[in-house]
């Protein structure tokens, strides 16, 4: 694989899952209850809405910064790199076990397990051709 081709896969796994990220996390720190009207979750108590913006807004956010890091600082990239398989598939591991366990969800969260398996694996086929 080329150098050249090798630079994309892993700037593609790294700006798409970093851009997605920091817009995921900043609608769950802005919007909370907006962001849980898709699943019909109501948020209902101060604690509810702290543990969404939390959890999910600023934790987001955070790991949108370790993607975004490996774009600017070269010493990051296969880190961040690493961060996406191992992130990325966690969460598709979680939503393969809910499917098997507790059926199929709505169609959306379908779509956001692709896009956890393609950026898992784009990142993952970024630092296998760095290695070789």
């Amino acid at each position: 694989m080329s150098m050249l081709v090798k630079g994309k896969l892993g700037t593609i796994a790294l700006a798409g899952a970093g851009a997605v990220m920091v817009v995921v996390g900043t609608l769950h720190l802005i919007a909370p209850q907006m962001m849980m009207e898709a699943p019909a979750i109501e948020l209902t108590t101060v604690n509810h809405l702290h543990l969404i913006r939390a959890a999910l807004g600023g934790a987001f956010i955070g790991i949108a910064a370790l993607f975004l890091l490996g774009l600017i600082w070269e010493r990051m990239r296969a880190f961040a790199l690493l961060s996406i398989v191992v992130l990325f598939s966690g969460f598709a591991f979680g939503r393969l076990v809910s499917i098997a366990v507790d059926g199929v969800p709505a169609s959306m969260f379908l779509a956001i397990l692709a896009f956890e398996l393609i950026f898992a694996s784009l990142a993952f086929f970024a630092l296998r051709a760095t290695a070789s």
